[in-house]
């Protein structure tokens, strides 16, 4: 069953590339570019996650990342 998001292709697509741009305009390696996006969802998650749902939330990003990336490869 296909996951239906409340947010637009675009919507999506317009700020991933401006995360990305930044990320470029700053010549950020990967690893840097990936400490960076790392230290950014955990600040949202601890800002704006109730404490007793983080770990599920946390868990089931993972899950979706693995899953996005196997897929590509």
């Amino acid at each position: 069953m296909p996951i239906v998001s409340k947010y637009s292709s675009t919507q999506i697509e317009n700020l991933v590339n401006s995360l990305l741009d930044e990320l470029r305009q700053q010549q950020a390696t990967t690893e840097l570019s990936l400490m960076c996006l790392g230290n950014a969802v955990s600040h949202i998650v601890n800002q704006n996650v109730p404490a007793a749902k983080r770990a599920e939330l946390v868990q089931q990003f993972c899950l979706a990342l693995t899953d996005s990336i196997a897929t590509k490869a």
